[in-house]
Formats: C-alpha cells, structure tokens, sequence
C-alpha cells in the first residue's frame, strides 16, 4: 500500500510546538535574569545545567537552529547581570539511550514523553514535577472524523476508504490508539484495513480534505479539531466523530532528585515553572507556543496510558482476516520517536 505525506496550502492556523513550547518555557525561566531577584540563586562560575529532550521536541522546528538561538540567547542573558552559566541540552532520538545517560551522568532536566516515561527505569533519579496544559487540556484526546453525509458512521463502513492522519498523532501513542481501536473489533492494522494512509503536516491539511469531501476519514487530536471549529464553525457542523480516545498524557517535565548546585536552586527553579503563566516573560512564551500553562504532575495522570498499554498488549495476536501480527509493544518501546515523517514507514512528499 502506497503511504505519502500530504501539504495542504490553505491558510490555517499553526499546530502547537508541544514539547517545543516545554523547552522554550523551561529554558526561558531557569535563565538567571526570569527569576524574581530576591530569590534567585547565584549560580556557581561555569556551572553547567544539562537538559535531556526527546527529538519531537522539534517538530517542524530546524533543532539545531533552535538550540544555538536558546543557548545564546540564555547565556547572553547570564552575563548582562553577572552569572556564567552554560546551558547543555542534549535531544535524545531513541528512549534507551535517553535512559542510559539519565543513568550515567547527572542530567538535571528531562522532558519526556509520557509514553517514555512509562518505559523507563528512572524513577530513583528523575522525579516528575509538571504536566503541560494545552486549550485547557493536560494530555491528549485523539479523534477519528468523516463527513456526516458520507454513511462513515462506524469502524467497520471505513474499510478500503482513505485515510489522512495528523503527523505527530501517527507517533507512537496515537498509532497505538487507532490500532487498538481496529484490533478489538477485529478489523485489522490499519495499513490493511484503510486502503491508503496519507500523513498531513498541518491540522488544516489532515480535516479539510475530509471536509471538502477529498478524503474518507481522518485522525487529528481534540484541541486541533476545537480550534478548526473555533475558525470555521461549518466544520463542527460538517464532520462527526467516529471514534475518540480518553484524554492521555502527552509529556512530563522531570527534575533530577540530586545533582543541583544548591537546594535553592532547584528550589527557585519549581517554583519559576509553576508560575510560568503568571511571569511576563513567562506569558509571552505561553502565547508564542500556544500553551496554557504548567501544571504539578500527579500519578492519575498517566492512567489512561497505562490502561491503552495494557489493551494494547492483550490484543497482540494475529488478526484473524489478514494474518497479520499485531506490532509488540516491547519492539515500540525500543524507539518511540521516530524522526518526523517517518511514522508508518510512510515516506515524505515533497509537492
């Protein structure tokens, strides 16, 4: 089955820069100069804070222009009142490497997805301190869409139709959402049950082509969908949801139990992101990234996840119509963040 990637040129609105927005937001307020001065922590010279990534954190984003723009910018911004302080971030594209230099050396910062997370043997060294909430949402919900005169009203009428899904929903959590959904009704993985999958870029280009009556059936997440009907109220109007998921977790922002230059440090440095959306400068990187605010993480908040995973793995059989095994979820753990576009071993379009 031939996969390509989709773009769409209509004017839409931009997708959130998810973990993007977490790294600007975290870099931003452990800058000496974001902190209120009575509290900030006089950093030690050359003190180095080390910050592991996920890649996706630069989805759609050149990584290593936004790296060299942050770390100038940060430094620059030590200096004027005093401070020498090297930022050292690291972005990981594969989780067991991610976890061995957790392990290894002493990381002060690791935004993680929650997916990874829940694979990791981490927790005696990194903590989770802090959800993201976007459009008022902390995690994810993901939706299935087709027109509402289309007679696409459940899973089974969209076998052999096409499909379009969001970039980043055909990464790991979203794939195994949609597969899970196709495995307990016995229909298939989805590269034999739809009869082509496309990957869009954009939330624009993934509905309006199902909008408009181009494509079958598409997968964005919520917050996407709302602000497409939020621009255009006809889409709410137009489009039904076949298929949702529960609202999963989507990142957690850990902090290292040990390895801080000063209790008060890592003090200041909490405190800084719990009150990102109350800073000015704090409120400005909200608004740039499209993101609400950081939250105290709390252990519920992985529950959903943790019930996909555990679904996920019991419907690991073959599929009885096509013979085909359902993917292991030990061989997805293995690397969870594929390289942009590359999800579903779909290759790029270039048009």
């Amino acid at each position: 089955m031939h996969h390509a990637k989709t773009e769409f040129s209509i004017p839409q609105h931009q997708p959130s820069l998810h973990l993007a927005a977490v790294l600007a937001a975290f870099w931003l307020v452990l800058s000496p100069w974001s902190l209120r001065a009575a509290e900030t922590n006089q950093v030690s010279a050359m003190d180095i804070f080390s910050v592991g990534m996920a890649n996706i954190c630069f989805r759609n984003v050149n990584r290593n222009d936004a790296v060299a723009a942050y770390r100038v910018f940060l430094e620059s911004a030590g200096h004027r009142f005093g401070n020498i302080y090297r930022a050292d971030p690291v972005i990981y594209d594969d989780t067991p490497t991610f976890e061995a230099d957790i392990h290894r050396k002493p990381m002060n910062v690791a935004v993680i997805s929650s997916w990874q997370f829940l694979t990791m043997d981490i927790h005696a060294q990194m903590k989770p301190f802090f959800s993201i909430v976007e459009n008022g949402r902390a995690g994810r919900k993901y939706l299935l869409l087709t027109r509402r005169d289309s007679g696409l009203t459940n899973l089974p009428t969209l076998r052999g139709k096409d499909l379009i899904e969001l970039e980043f929903v055909s990464q790991v959590v979203g794939k195994v959402w949609l597969d899970t959904v196709l495995l307990a009704e016995k229909l298939g993985a989805p590269e034999k049950f739809f009869s082509n999958i496309e990957v869009a870029a954009k939330p624009t280009a993934t509905v309006l082509p199902v909008f408009f009556g181009k494509k079958s059936v598409c997968v964005v997440d919520e917050g996407s969908f709302d602000l497409m009907k939020e621009l255009n109220p006809q889409v709410g109007q137009m489009l039904q949801v076949v298929a949702s998921s529960d609202t999963l977790a989507d990142v957690v922002v850990c902090l290292r139990e040990e390895h801080w230059s000063s209790a008060k440090f890592k003090a200041d440095t909490i405190t800084a992101l719990k009150e990102l959306d109350q800073d000015p400068a704090g409120r400005q990187i909200c608004t740039l990234f499209k993101i609400d605010r950081m939250v105290p993480f709390e252990d519920a908040q992985l529950d959903t996840l943790r019930k996909l995973r555990t679904k996920y793995a019991a419907l690991q059989i073959k599929d009885a119509a096509t013979n085909q095994p359902a993917p292991m979820l030990s061989q997805l753990e293995k690397n969870d963040l594929p390289a942009p576009g590359q999800s579903r071993q779909t290759r790029k379009n270039e048009r």
